[in-house]
């Protein structure tokens, strides 16, 4: 991972996107936010989600149900 400041960025733009294509990279700016930089292809394609491949099942419960159940499972952790 590469960690660049707000004024490496704006003074090495190419070099910045250039490692974003090798490594993870992460911008901070002044007001203390960070940001992660990837690269994005954009070839007016939809490319597919990975989680599209993702089985699901059909269940009879509601959300609320998931959430109590979730609960209780972490309240005896």
């Amino acid at each position: 991972m590469q960690v660049f400041d707000y004024n490496e960025l704006t003074q090495n733009v190419a070099k910045v996107f250039d490692a974003a294509l090798m490594d993870e990279v992460i911008i901070n700016n002044k007001n203390g936010y960070s940001y992660k930089i990837f690269p994005f292809k954009n070839n007016n394609t939809q490319e597919k989600s990975p989680l599209e491949d993702i089985p699901c099942i059909e269940a009879d419960i509601t959300t609320q149900e998931i959430v109590e159940l979730l609960r209780e499972s972490r309240a005896g952790i």
